[in-house]
């Protein structure tokens, strides 16, 4: 396009000092008066040309830079991988990527720090937050919204939330309550948990768990479970006599599944440790991955509160 804007400017100007030339009224002139006239014919008609086909080419490329802009991104073509963030975190961290996006469920966030956070990638607007609580969801209840993704129509979330803590019938605003859960709504398999990552469905491909853990063969779980220095069928947790005792994390090995049991790395806003459990499933005839289930459980509220269990080193 700008060789033809060029070509044409030359043109024009190459015509205008012509025709300037031309507008003397010497005998020469005179005598070169028809030839003059056939020439600018010509030339006129040349210049006319290049500017009908400058202008054809500029809409061309109008129209090409349009359709670029506005093609929007098909979801086949948005795909995703774990981030550094979920690779780093420890299996007892409590965190989860959906898409591209790293939510931590286990009560470590008020509503409104929540929509704050993630207000500019997905739709918060069915979140009451100037309201309050329904008193079901004060003390053991949630209360669950959905919010849906500004680029990706697969990532509507569950968001499920409450004030664990209050008195009964208090009266506490949304934005008061805390993160209890953040869920992919429908992924075809959820099962009885939640984030549930199926090897045949979508799961698999939306999900993320901590260290990028996937569904594993049976061999390669039993490696994990080593690695990590678990107990095998040993105890977890135990309450004697009005005390709780914490024997260390620990794994259970089933026909057909591998149960992993974690006290969280950190206490949440409501001063314990939640439970974490993983469960790998796999075919007890093939041995071969089938899915994987992860939570964070509000149990740990009982067994796990600060300073009020005590951690036994060894078996009894």
């Amino acid at each position: 396009m700008k060789k033809t804007r060029i070509a044409a400017f030359l043109f024009a100007v190459c015509l205008g000092a012509v025709s300037m030339t031309a507008c003397g009224d010497s005998k020469d002139n005179k005598k070169t008066k028809t030839s003059s006239k056939s020439a600018e014919d010509i030339e006129e008609k040349d210049l006319e040309e290049a500017l009908d086909k400058l202008d054809k080419e500029t809409a061309k490329e109008k129209e090409a830079a349009t359709e670029a802009e506005t093609e929007p991104t098909t979801v086949a073509e948005i795909k995703y991988e774990a981030t550094d963030e979920i690779k780093k975190a420890p299996l007892n961290s409590g965190y989860i990527q959906i898409g591209d996006t790293v939510f931590r469920r286990g009560n470590y966030m008020t509503v409104a720090e929540f929509i704050e956070e993630y207000g500019d990638k997905f739709d918060m607007s069915e979140i009451p937050v100037d309201e309050y609580l329904a008193t079901d969801n004060v003390g053991a209840y949630t209360d669950a919204k959905r919010i849906k993704s500004f680029d990706d129509p697969r990532l509507e979330l569950t968001v499920c939330y409450g004030k664990f803590d209050a008195e009964k019938n208090a009266r506490v605003k949304v934005a008061e309550a805390t993160i209890d859960d953040v869920y992919l709504t429908e992924t075809g398999k959820m099962g009885f948990y939640p984030n549930s990552i199926n090897l045949d469905d979508i799961s698999s491909e939306l999900i993320f768990y901590p260290q990028d853990v996937k569904p594993m063969d049976y061999e390669d779980v039993k490696t994990l479970c080593t690695d990590l220095g678990l107990k095998e069928d040993g105890k977890f947790y135990e309450w004697s006599f009005g005390t709780k005792y914490y024997y260390g994390d620990a794994f259970e090995e089933n026909k057909d599944s591998f149960y992993i049991r974690m006290k969280a790395g950190e206490p949440n806003l409501y001063n314990y440790y939640p439970q974490i459990d993983y469960y790998f499933y796999f075919d007890e005839k093939t041995l071969k991955a089938v899915k994987t289930d992860y939570s964070v459980s509000r149990i740990g509220e009982e067994f796990f509160p600060v300073d009020g269990f005590e951690v036994v080193d060894e078996q009894e």
